[in-house]
């Protein structure tokens, strides 16, 4: 997961977190993101893939044996020194690692056909300029995979104060969105149901799925 410049938390908090991030709550529920994200992909052997805030990779690395190649990247250092072991140790030479902020040095010379993010766009204040960005590295075709938080009161961010992004997503509004930056067809739908503990209570949170085509 990556926190984009202008997103609250900045990124020498991620770097902090990056060796302990992978923790068994995480792993899973990159795994069930995983499985519903692998419902999307076509011929996938074919295509290139581009995980946007991919983190330390949990999800991405889920997927690794369903696309040609991926390119992990995430504007924090540590979490991409992370994925470069991993993907070292696994010797996925096709794959590579990129440090980046979209918002700030989005790449102009390469094109994807899917792009996938877990939990990243909440973070990002301009939703609308970083839907622009992942619509312009895209081939015609192309698929972005988007999950994120269904509109919640501000629990799911509860135990971080200084979080200024957004309390999750109204998914007509961000269909809306995703049409005015250019996209030709887009379907979005909750399929996961979880909660987090906030001062010893459980508050319920959902994740939907927008797939989104150039």
């Amino acid at each position: 997961m990556n926190l984009c410049k202008g997103g609250g938390d900045t990124i020498e908090n991620f770097n902090l977190m990056a060796k302990g991030f992978d923790t068994s709550r995480r792993t899973e529920r990159a795994r069930i993101i995983a499985d519903e994200i692998r419902k999307y992909i076509f011929a996938g052997h074919e295509k290139s893939a581009l995980e946007y805030g991919c983190g330390t990779g949990l999800v991405g690395f889920e997927l690794i044996n369903d696309f040609k190649s991926i390119t992990f990247a995430d504007s924090s250092p540590a979490m991409i020194e992370q994925v470069k072991e991993k993907l070292l140790c696994l010797g996925k030479s096709a794959n590579k690692a990129l440090c980046c902020d979209f918002m700030v040095d989005a790449p102009q010379n390469i094109k994807i056909d899917c792009i996938f993010s877990s939990l990243v766009l909440h973070h990002i204040g301009d939703t609308k300029a970083m839907l622009t960005h992942m619509y312009n590295i895209l081939n015609n075709n192309g698929h972005l995979l988007i999950v994120d938080i269904d509109t919640d009161d501000g629990s799911f961010h509860a135990k971080y104060p200084g979080f200024d992004g957004h309390n999750g997503f109204d998914q007509s509004a961000l269909t809306r969105l995703v049409m005015e930056v250019g996209f030709k067809k887009a379907d979005i739908k909750t399929f996961y149901h979880g909660y987090k503990i906030i001062s010893g209570e459980e508050k319920p949170y959902s994740l939907f799925i927008l797939d989104a085509v150039k």
